[in-house]
């Protein structure tokens, strides 16, 4: 590879497409899709019956990816979201 980390998680993507989307209109309905992805997969691997486990990295990079997407939600929902 070349350096670059391949995306394996779902989560991953819905994240990236709310960084690169050019249409303010999409915007909200991004961040709600990345914001749910990455609540899932939260739940997915901390539930007491799954078997999943956090990739290398993977919980800083929710954690950090959900704070972006809080910052980014205050921006295109000014008066707060009733999904947060």
């Amino acid at each position: 590879m070349n350096g670059k980390q391949q995306l394996s998680q779902p989560w991953e993507g819905l994240y990236k497409d709310v960084l690169f989307e050019a249409e303010s209109e999409q915007m909200p309905r991004r961040i709600q899709l990345a914001k749910h992805a990455i609540l899932d997969r939260l739940e997915d691997v901390t539930c007491a019956r799954s078997n999943q486990q956090f990739e290398d990295g993977e919980l800083d990079a929710l954690r950090k990816a959900h704070r972006a997407l809080r910052v980014l939600e205050d921006l295109y929902f000014p008066e707060g979201s009733e999904d947060s």
